[in-house]
């Protein structure tokens, strides 16, 4: 042991006047949220769109449909992060405001991954595997209850029932679904550069999500409060304003994508 180690030489605490740097970005971030989540109030279907015939094509649980809920639980995530800093006088919670965030990079990048084909018979597949995924998820959780789960046959007919109605899907596989690491994969050239890609950022808040103590000491900031005793030390763990805001604008910008993408998709096609 030295003195070097007694006194914190492994310390990457952000100064005073970065975290209030940090903290200003964040406000910002909180007002663009405001912003968004208003224009995403104002979502509505345009007759004659390509949105409006996705609906037409596939009315259960649409790809609009879809896309609302996915919007609506992007944005709930980030304001769950803005009201715990504007309740809190300012506090940031350490791997709470992670989470918060992957869950919204999560659910906004899904929503980037169906409306990116330009073919409407590619974003139908997308949407009822996603579907069929999502209601197989909760036939699991009853299972676990030991409750039976007669209606995921329903709902399996239903989407197949709809499959059947474009010939172009005629006897599509409707069990396989792209993981979330897929989706991010293949959405990154639709959202700004400046940021990391989609799915490090997300990879990078999962692990803190998870505990992984290597992906926490790689993103979060820390202090040390022990010695190191040949094989460790103890560190006081937080969040650094200035990461946490980068973290939230990139999760905006997905968000803000999702919205433009949706506005492009639901422009009315001027019949001659």
């Amino acid at each position: 042991m030295n003195d070097a180690d007694a006194s914190g030489a492994y310390d990457n605490r952000e100064a005073d006047e970065d975290a209030e740097r940090g903290l200003l970005f964040l406000q910002f971030g909180f007002a663009r949220r405001d912003r968004l989540d208003s224009r995403y109030q104002q979502l509505e279907l345009s007759p004659r769109s390509s949105l409006a015939g996705d609906e037409a094509a596939a009315p259960y649980n649409s790809v609009p449909d879809q896309i609302v809920n996915l919007l609506g639980t992007a944005l709930d995530h980030l304001h769950g992060l803005q009201v715990s800093v504007e309740s809190s006088g300012g506090a940031l919670l350490a791997m709470s405001s992670f989470t918060l965030i992957r869950s919204a990079i999560e659910a906004a990048g899904t929503g980037l991954w169906l409306l990116q084909p330009v073919a409407r018979d590619e974003r139908l597949l997308l949407a009822m595997r996603l579907t069929r995924d999502n209601r197989r998820q909760l036939r699991s959780v009853l299972t676990d209850l030991g409750k039976s789960d007669p209606g995921f046959e329903v709902v399996d007919q239903r989407l197949k029932d709809q499959l059947a109605g474009r010939p172009e899907l005629a006897g599509a596989d409707l069990t396989k679904v792209e993981s979330v690491t897929e989706r991010l994969r293949s959405i990154a050239t639709m959202v700004p550069p400046g940021h990391h890609p989609p799915l490090v950022i997300w990879r990078m808040a999962s692990g803190i999500a998870h505990g992984n103590t290597s992906m926490m000491t790689a993103v979060l900031e820390r202090q040390q409060t022990e010695a190191f005793d040949g094989r460790s030390a103890s560190f006081n763990v937080t969040s650094s304003f200035v990461t946490v805001s980068m973290f939230y604008d990139a999760a905006l910008d997905m968000i803000e994508a999702l919205l433009d993408l949706f506005d492009r998709r639901n422009e009315s096609i001027s019949v001659a």
